[in-house]
């Protein structure tokens, strides 16, 4: 491979992986720096796999980063690694972890800036969320969707999203004082192969049914059809990190990632039947309630982002829509359960 060293943390993740796929088809050379391997990279990177350097470092280790920086001089730091809000946050685990975030969202980006401001990297390229807003309200909640653009309030209320947050300001402070080309990338909701953590939310629906896993859920009427978010696969995801690594300069150092298009559960169960190679979930409608009202999303930022400013800048428009981007992921999953080993 030829053209630009591209250092992505979180590589063999299921967004992460996608990225490194999408660096090494276009013809840039990109080096995993990764906790520890596992079997979902592998399956996403397909024949790539056995041809990337992998470089086994934590974030919270600013020496082994400063070696792997120092051997392989990347032009472009990707840094996607990340602790998940269903590790630390309110909803998710019993015991709250907010130290986690710091460590790990905060302390880990920190060291990845302070190490490319260091060794001369020309940029980093940093996956946010759209959990850094404010709550999606007014017009921007229910039911009129209006798109969210970046400048939107930021006020997050989870230790995810003030983390993601926290490490954003941080990116802002190194692009305008130190010299170091920072831009983060908000995402919509993502789904796609061996993702985990989701539920029964819609990301989890589809990936029980990639997974040939009969699932089972309850749902409010309202929940069911009327509340809408915006999902944009795991794939496509990985081409605008890309995207994001190469483009010779942008304007903005924010930008949202996803579809622009709101669907409700019932348009993300509907997608998931029309793909005959997946497992469909049973679904039960039932009477509105208390009980059953937060259509098992993440209400506080259940909506839809202006994906204009990357549309523009990056070059980014999503590929996929729901239907063909769980037909991708299924096949995807076929390939590697059906691959045998050397």
């Amino acid at each position: 491979m030829s053209g630009r060293t591209i250092l992505v943390t979180g590589g063999t993740g299921v967004i992460g992986a996608w990225a490194v796929r999408e660096i090494a088809e276009a013809g840039d050379t990109p080096v995993i720096l990764t906790r520890g391997s596992t079997g979902v990279g592998r399956a996403i990177l397909g024949e790539h796999a056995d041809k990337l350097v992998q470089v086994h470092a934590d974030l919270t280790n600013p020496l082994a980063l400063a070696d792997a920086v120092h051997r392989y001089r990347p032009t472009v730091i990707a840094h996607l690694a990340s602790a998940k809000p269903w590790q630390m946050d309110a909803g998710y685990v019993a015991h709250l972890d907010p130290a986690l975030g710091v460590r790990t969202i905060i302390d880990g980006t920190t060291n990845i800036l302070e190490i490319a401001r260091t060794f001369g990297v020309h940029r980093v390229v940093y996956a946010s969320s759209k959990s850094a807003y404010a709550p999606f309200t007014g017009p921007h909640g229910a039911p009129d969707y209006r798109p969210v653009r970046e400048d939107y309030r930021r006020e997050p209320t989870e230790i995810y999203g003030i983390t993601k947050l926290a490490a954003e300001q941080l990116g802002d402070y190194y692009r305008e004082h130190l010299g170091v080309d920072v831009i983060a990338l908000r995402f919509a909701s993502t789904y796609g192969p061996f993702k985990r953590g989701a539920g029964t939310a819609p990301a989890g629906l589809i990936a029980n049914a990639i997974d040939g896993v009969a699932t089972r859920a309850n749902f409010g009427r309202r929940a069911y059809t009327e509340q809408l978010d915006e999902f944009v696969y795991n794939r496509d995801v990985g081409r605008a990190i890309r995207l994001a690594c190469t483009v010779e300069s942008t304007t903005d150092s924010v930008f949202n990632i996803g579809t622009g298009i709101g669907s409700s559960v019932r348009d993300v169960v509907e997608a998931i039947r029309a793909v005959p190679e997946v497992t469909a979930p049973e679904i039960t409608v039932e009477p509105d309630s208390p009980a059953n009202a937060r259509a098992h999303l993440v209400q506080s930022h259940a909506g839809v982002l202006d994906g204009s400013a990357a549309a523009a800048q990056l070059g980014f428009t999503a590929a996929y829509d729901l239907v063909a981007g769980i037909r991708d992921a299924a096949e995807v999953v076929r390939a590697a359960r059906t691959e045998v080993p050397a």
